[in-house]
């Protein structure tokens, strides 16, 4: 019944009474006791529609909250239920800031986990994900849906780790390769802890990409391979020259000299080996062997160059030079003239005889550039993108011949990686070769 329907009824009844007082014999003392009854039911009835408004009003505010309608309004001004309305406000406005915490927590965790470089994903115990950061996506080209069930994932290797996982409900390691990419998976199972019970609640997947430590193990392991292989020959010399020479017979002198001759060079070529090998070694792994300096680049490769005159004046080859300026680099004087050696000790191992060396130093842009070219034997283009490999040799006989240990453009490569310079090369066969380094 509404209010307006309350107020006709209760008026019919004041009515009737003032017809029987009128009507009557009522006394006095009689009518007015009537008179406050009425007035007690009036007020009755009248503070029972009121109290039917609150309610309503109040249970529609808790159906706004309840349907997550924070901006509910909340009637302040109840006569009957003041504290049930100040506990509704105080519980809106709790609600209202566990809810914002919440968001500013995933908001939060979103921001950390995306800019983590591995992709991660959280999947609950019922099999649906709940949670994935944006490399997970990016880096397994697959699109996920949050509460959809992990059997959709399509990458086979992925969707059978994590089933393993889940079935299993332990914490797993493995190594997946996923595309041309390594990852390690790890499978972290989430427990809830309810008074002194565990409960498990889901699994947390993170998978870091563990591509260039794999290269890297594949270089070492070739590089100890070729490493052995490489001093197996010396030594295979060392020991027959050394068995013919104890074997009991008598040697005459110069069958002797020949042999401690032999012995004496491979020794020699052994001693290059191992010194290549510690000084790349130590290059790549302590930076801080390098000795800063301002170096004047000119200055720096007609040292190198009167230092090797002596094999250009041997093969009878013609030098041309070209060192425009003053070139000023920053790096290791000492590192970047054993680099330079290498380099002019190539191009006139590989060039012929009677045949030109070209050195020449000028800026480009921001760059300086410096040019060691000759009129060698070339390289094949399939060649080229290993000749920085360490042992690789594109003339293996004519290598060993020159004593070379298959290291020296190994060793120019990272001394100019960690002077941050870059280099290039352009060969033909039969017509030379042309390196060319930018400094910055």
């Amino acid at each position: 019944m509404t209010k307006s329907k309350y107020f006709i009824s209760l008026s019919a009844i004041s009515l009737l009474l003032i017809v029987l007082y009128f009507f009557t014999t009522l006394s006095e003392t009689a009518f007015s006791f009537i008179i406050i009854i009425n007035f007690i039911v009036h007020y009755l009835f009248y503070q029972k529609s009121i109290f039917k408004m609150q309610y309503m009003e109040l249970n529609n505010t808790i159906e706004d909250v309840l349907n997550g309608n924070m901006d509910a309004n909340i009637v302040s001004s109840y006569v009957l239920a003041k504290e049930l309305n100040a506990n509704l406000n105080r519980l809106v406005k709790k609600m209202e800031r566990m809810n914002f915490k919440k968001e500013e927590d995933e908001l939060t965790i979103k921001i950390l986990t995306n800019n983590i470089t591995s992709p991660i994903i959280y999947i609950d115990r019922d099999g649906r994900i709940r949670y994935v950061n944006n490399q997970f996506s990016n880096n397994f080209d697959t699109k996920v849906e949050i509460n959809e069930i992990y059997e959709n994932l399509r990458i086979k290797k992925l969707y059978k780790f994590i089933d393993d996982a889940f079935i299993f409900e332990i914490k797993e390691i493995d190594v997946l390769l996923i595309g041309d990419r390594y990852y390690q998976a790890n499978a972290i199972p989430v427990n809830n802890q309810f008074y002194n019970d565990f409960s498990f609640v889901g699994i947390l997947f993170i998978f870091n990409d563990i591509t260039e430590i794999k290269k890297y193990e594949k270089l070492q392991r070739e590089f100890l391979a070729d490493a052995s292989h490489e001093l197996k020959t010396p030594l295979s010399a060392i020991k027959g020259a050394s068995e013919i020479l104890l074997n009991g017979v008598k040697h005459s002198e110069e069958t002797i000299t020949d042999f401690l001759t032999i012995i004496k060079n491979e020794n020699d070529r052994m001693e290059r080996i191992v010194s290549d090998i510690l000084l790349i070694s130590r290059l790549e792994n302590d930076y801080s062997l390098i000795n800063k300096e301002k170096i004047n680049i000119n200055k720096l490769l007609k040292e190198s160059i009167d230092i090797l005159s002596f094999k250009l004046d041997y093969k009878n080859q013609k030098l041309h030079l070209n060192l425009k300026g003053d070139l000023q680099i920053i790096g290791d004087y000492n590192k970047l003239k054993h680099a330079f050696l290498n380099l002019i000790t190539n191009a006139i191992n590989y060039t012929n005889e009677f045949k030109s060396i070209f050195i020449e130093t000028y800026k480009k842009n921001q760059n300086i550039v410096v040019s060691i070219k000759d009129e060698g034997i070339g390289i094949d283009q399939k060649d080229i993108p290993h000749i920085f490999e360490r042992f690789y040799r594109v003339d293996k006989a004519r290598s060993r011949e020159s004593g070379g240990t298959g290291l020296g453009l190994a060793i120019v490569k990272t001394t100019l990686d960690i002077h941050k310079a870059k280099i290039e090369v352009k060969s033909e066969i039969d017509k030379g070769t042309e390196f060319l380094i930018y400094f910055d």
